[in-house]
């Protein structure tokens, strides 16, 4: 065992810093030297794979448990399987990074960054994505420096993260003091240039405020009830309620959380008049998440095509074009690949096997357009800058805001919401964009396009807040050039492939 603690203890250390960095703690500034112990377990020696394996199962799991552990709360079998795909996906960067530092080591550096960037980058793509892992939101806490996420994104902050870190291992290695300071300088130059953009572009950040009058709701209606029949008429009462206190303060739109009516309200009149009635009494336009079905074709492996949709009811009881989700949760919405294997229908762990969503509408209100997005969609970058700042031939089109609606009520007071909801900090800086989040249960915000938190709902609070509208002008460098870190996986791909045609150099 104390053989076993030896051989591991840095690559425990370095998932330590590296979760506590990413929690509500304050800790965030840690994240500039998670990858020093690492760093310094890979070049003790070259490392075989067998090692290279625990280690990736360590470095995963202690994130798991300290960051990731609330998905439990939902099913055990799928935080299972994420540890496992996860450790799969560090082990092959722990592999090639050993690879590239014993056999190349000149391109220690560029293997180092590309390989964990390329890491991040890839987590969005395919059906099983969850690009949750990324280092950049350690830096929550740190406003000046997100304002880079409009330069380059999050694929940006982690270039930055890891280079400061690869300089503090630098600085461990270097055999004088001149050599010391030259890298502790680099390092400093580096936050000052990177703070200093900051604090430009929030000065110089083009903000026009409007006149339109928005209330996010936050109904906080607990999960064991929001699907229970029993339950339906008080659910519709307290959005009643609360629908009438936002009237009663003159706001013009009101939005509901995901999923907020139980019910196919464009299948059902009853559960249709119930919220058309809501909006007409009290004079509000309501965007509204509620799920919807359309008969599917003869074949089909079952009667109806399943989404989670929502649309714009308006004040005279309207109902716009609807939008339907289109990212879906991997197994928690729909079960992988069932394009491909058919035979996966057969399977049910509790998901609801929603149909993807193709189209992004806009919604118009006061002359101002928003786009929408619903719940884990807020993950995606590309996703949420196509919503904001595309029109459907693809050209640049600017949204207004952004709506973005949310039920984390699965995971109760745990850090999942937290985490969660502040990605709508990093996505409202990517866009330069407002957004009004609102979340059944919390945590429901409203960000104006610097980041910055406007209001905020604490958990579990039933209540509407309201923010003041901002329109950015601004279309962000990082819109248009969304897929450059493409470039990091290349240079991976090359250095891997250059250390696989050199035999291994003596320790340095």
């Amino acid at each position: 065992m104390l053989r076993f603690i030896k051989n591991y203890y840095l690559v425990f250390i370095s998932a330590l810093i590296l979760s506590l960095s990413r929690l509500p703690l304050y800790l965030g500034w840690a994240v500039f030297s998670a990858f020093f112990p690492l760093l310094w377990w890979i070049n003790g020696r070259k490392r075989k794979a067998g090692e290279t394996i625990i280690a990736a199962l360590i470095f995963c799991l202690v994130q798991i448990v300290l960051v990731f552990y609330w998905i439990g709360s939902v099913t055990w079998p799928g935080l299972i399987g994420i540890w496992l795909l996860f450790s799969l996906y560090y082990w092959v960067v722990f592999l090639a990074l050993n690879r590239i530092w014993h056999h190349a080591p000149k391109l220690r550096y560029i293997g180092f960054i590309s390989l964990f960037i390329s890491f991040e980058f890839l987590q969005n793509f395919g059906e099983m994505r969850f690009p949750w892992w990324n280092i950049g939101y350690s830096l929550a806490d740190f406003e000046l420096l997100l304002q880079a996420l409009d330069i380059g994104g999050l694929s940006l902050l982690a270039f930055l993260i890891l280079t400061i870190n690869y300089l503090i291992w630098l600085i461990s290695q270097s055999p004088t003091r001149k050599v010391r300071i030259t890298f502790i300088s680099i390092g400093f130059v580096i936050l000052f240039i990177w703070q200093g953009y900051g604090a430009h572009r929030l000065i110089k950040l083009p903000m026009i405020q409007k006149g339109d009058k928005i209330a996010v709701m936050q109904p906080s209606i607990p999960q064991v009830e929001k699907w229970d029949e029993v339950q339906y008429r008080r659910i519709i009462a307290v959005y009643d309620s609360l629908s009438a206190d936002a009237a009663k303060k003159g706001m013009d739109l009101l939005i509901y959380p995901e999923a907020a009516i139980p019910d196919y309200i464009m299948l059902n009149p009853s559960a249709r008049a119930d919220v058309q009635s809501i909006s007409m009494r009290h004079g509000l336009d309501i965007f509204c998440g509620f799920p919807h079905a359309e008969s599917a074709p003869d074949g089909h492996h079952e009667p109806y095509y399943y989404y989670n949709a929502a649309s714009l009811i308006s004040a005279n009881g309207e109902i716009a074009p609807l939008f339907f989700k289109n990212i879906l949760v991997p197994v928690g919405e729909r079960m992988l690949w069932l394009d491909y294997f058919p035979f996966l229908w057969k399977l049910q762990f509790g998901q609801a096997n929603w149909e993807f969503g193709e189209t992004i509408p806009r919604y118009t209100l006061n002359g101002n357009g928003f786009a929408p997005s619903i719940c884990y969609e807020l993950a995606f970058p590309n996703f949420m800058m196509k919503s904001n700042l595309k029109d459907q031939s693809g050209g640049f089109s600017k949204a207004d805001y952004h709506v973005n609606l949310t039920n984390d009520a699965w995971f109760g007071t745990s850090y999942g919401p937290w985490l969660h909801g502040v990605m709508t900090k990093y996505r409202a800086i990517e866009s330069r964009v407002q957004i009004y989040r609102s979340a059944n249960t919390g945590i429901s915000m409203i960000v104006d396009p610097g980041g910055k938190v406007l209001s905020k709902s604490p958990l579990f609070a039933v209540e509407n807040i309201t923010a003041p509208l901002y329109i950015c002008p601004l279309i962000p460098l990082y819109a248009r050039i969304p897929h450059y870190p493409f470039i990091f996986v290349l240079i991976s791909i090359i250095t891997i492939i250059f250390s696989l045609t050199r035999r291994e150099k003596s320790h340095e």
